[in-house]
């Protein structure tokens, strides 16, 4: 028999015990029988072992298995290089499904994580703020851009002149085409947000001012592809995108306690596991095709970035492994690059992994991160962007 059906036939045995004694007194049974009776029940009970059981029937470790947090995505506004600020982490709810819902968190993104979910099939959402510009009359690329430049220092955010070639009508943008080119019809955009927020109605503005001097300059027409009014909202639900999936994976590698990794052999390592010196003069590992970085790792220090006194000669207090989630094309397959990469290099300098708190990491917490990329990924397809695709990569 085992324990919690014991529990279970004393639990009925008593309750008969009590159904017992209540139909005695109704029956008239004598008050010193019954007072007898009720302090032998009450004898027994206070014998049981309660804690005991209890203890028994308790999951091993279940108190430890609940006060740590699932590994979980970083917020990229939280990435903390140095790893000093481990001791001052409250117990937030971990991220589910590669969703923040911290209430506390830097971003506004967590407390968007309820309302951003219900605009999942509703129009695509809408990258660009644009005017069109028609003519019959073409134009060259250096008079339509010497406009465009005029005015286009009072914007802060991204923005573009496209132009349509006459002839061959290939739509190009004119800060990269060949100076020989002439074109028909005219685009200007204004990125609407990205992974800081939204556009400002002010901006809006100076965008539109922009528009209506290259109208008059260039004698075109002037087409927008919405209102002012009609953008704002626009702006925030795109704004409110960027902020729920700008998430990154992020593996930590330690050395022992009070020791340290060599630089040299750090740098062997790495140029073992095919990764390089690059930009931030951090390491990447480089897709061959596109020679596009798939994720980084970075020094343990406030920059993050490498100095050739270090990797030559020095000491590292440890290594920082981080993948952009919403910038690479399938990122549950680099993660899973990421995790072998991380293996190797762990087993070559004698570290250990750990997530961003220093909670040691195994085969258990990776499949749990994965789980969470794996959501994150088919969340944003579902709002018609895919990650590591041009419009991904420009709003992150």
């Amino acid at each position: 028999m085992n324990l919690q059906l014991a529990l279970i036939l004393l639990g009925v045995a008593t309750f008969a015990g009590i159904v017992l004694l209540s139909f005695l007194q109704k029956r008239g049974a004598s008050s010193e029988w019954l007072e007898r009776s009720r302090s032998s029940v009450q004898t027994f009970l206070q014998r049981i072992p309660w804690g005991n059981i209890a203890a028994g029937l308790r999951p091993k470790k279940l108190a430890q298995r609940v006060r740590q947090k699932e590994p979980s995505l970083v917020s990229s506004g939280d990435l903390d290089l140095a790893g000093d600020n481990r001791e001052s982490e409250t117990e937030d709810e971990p991220f589910v499904g590669g969703l923040p819902h911290d209430e506390g968190s830097k971003k506004p993104a967590a407390g968007t994580a309820h309302g951003l979910p219900s605009e999942i099939g509703k129009q695509p959402l809408k990258i660009d703020y644009w005017a069109r510009l028609p003519g019959t009359v073409p134009v060259s690329r250096d008079a339509a851009l010497a406009v465009f430049r005029e005015y286009e220092i009072d914007l802060q955010r991204p923005r573009a002149l496209h132009g349509r070639t006459q002839p061959g009508n290939a739509w190009l943008d004119l800060a990269t085409a060949p100076a020989d080119e002439v074109f028909s019809d005219l685009i200007v955009s204004l990125q609407m947000a990205d992974r800081d927020g939204a556009v400002t109605e002010s901006e809006l503005t100076r965008f539109n001012n922009l528009t209506y001097y290259m109208s008059e300059t260039l004698n075109r027409s002037l087409q927008f592809d919405m209102t002012i009014e009609e953008a704002l909202p626009e702006a925030e639900r795109l704004s409110r995108f960027c902020q729920e999936f700008d998430l990154l994976a992020v593996i930590h590698i330690e050395p022992a306690p009070g020791k340290g990794f060599s630089g040299p052999e750090v740098a062997r390592a790495l140029d073992r596991a095919g990764m390089r010196l690059g930009k931030d003069d951090m390491f990447h590992l480089y897709d061959p095709r596109t020679g596009e970085s798939r994720f980084s790792l970075a020094n343990r220090s406030e920059t993050g970035n490498f100095s050739y006194d270090e990797l030559e000669s020095g000491m590292l207090r440890g290594l920082v492994l981080f993948l952009n989630v919403p910038t690479v094309p399938r990122p549950s397959q680099t993660f899973s690059d990421l995790i072998s990469v991380a293996t190797y290099l762990s087993t070559e300098v004698d570290g250990v992994l750990v997530d961003p708190q220093g909670e040691i990491l195994a085969d258990a917490q990776f499949d749990s991160i994965a789980r969470q990329i794996r959501s994150l990924e088919s969340s944003m397809k579902r709002y018609g962007i895919d990650p590591g695709s041009e419009e991904a990569n420009r709003l992150f």
